[in-house]
């Protein structure tokens, strides 16, 4: 944008104090998924200080000046993660301010006790390869939760998030390829649907995967075996073609 241009745009009355007014804090926060123990899981970490010691929660953190939520995003992912690049995108924003009555008492409490934070959240993966050297890292304050066995009560509106995520995942499963980042580049038909079958929580006719990954297209043998349980497996790579297991849309609503 040129200079002049920049000048004219703030040309007229405007009143910083206005924007400051409608300003706020915003938290970043990260919902991570792998598979450990065969588990659709998310990472958490144990809170140590106010608000909420000794809850879990999401990785997170306040935003930045000067920094897009994006970079901050991406930036607090490969701290978590000690992985760069990793698959990541922008989930939903909450908020949920306190809400008094006449009387002056809370009859909605805020979604954070230290006042009208909103949260931008965002969903990323970790390959199940990495995902114990993912829960290594932080000094062993984090760890990789199953989702069917979560916290009844996490930090701030954590559960929330973690149950909307788990949502849009098992639906992005559905339409898209993104299982696929679960894996490593080779793996054999069985790794696949266990991956799907955990994502989505259901079992899937080995068969009628077979058709849909195979018959397809979706995967291409490698040429290679590895020897699982005494016996040989063909390994099979992602040919980076267009996947969804479902025919239709699930009906999920990604708002």
């Amino acid at each position: 944008m040129r200079h002049g241009m920049a000048e004219r745009i703030v040309e007229g009355p405007f009143s910083p104090d206005r924007l400051a007014e409608s300003s706020g804090p915003i938290s970043v926060d990260l919902a991570v998924f792998t598979l450990a123990g065969r588990e659709l899981s998310v990472l958490l970490a144990e809170r140590t200080e106010p608000p909420y010691p000794g809850f879990w929660a999401l990785p997170g953190s306040l935003r930045r000046p000067g920094v897009s939520l994006d970079s901050q995003a991406r930036a607090l992912q490969t701290t978590v993660t000690g992985i760069e690049g990793g698959w990541i995108e922008q989930l939903k924003t909450f908020h949920r301010p306190q809400q008094v009555d006449a009387g002056g008492h809370v009859v909605v409490p805020g979604r954070d006790p230290r006042g009208d934070v909103l949260s931008v959240a965002y969903i990323a993966i970790v390959p199940t390869a990495l995902a114990e050297s993912c829960s290594e890292r932080g000094a062993g304050a984090q760890q990789w939760q199953p989702v069917r066995r979560l916290p009844v009560e996490m930090a701030f509106d954590h559960r929330e998030i973690v149950d909307y995520a788990v949502r849009r995942l098992r639906s992005k499963v559905g339409y898209s390829s993104i299982g696929f980042q679960l894996l490593p580049s080779e793996f054999t038909i069985t790794e696949l649907q266990q991956v799907y079958e955990a994502v989505l929580g259901l079992s899937i006719n080995r068969g009628n995967f077979w058709r849909r990954v195979v018959d397809r297209g979706v995967i291409e043998p490698t040429g290679k075996e590895r020897s699982v349980r005494g016996k040989r497996a063909i390994l099979f790579r992602f040919s980076q073609q267009a996947f969804g297991l479902r025919e239709e849309p699930d009906g999920f609503i990604e708002a």
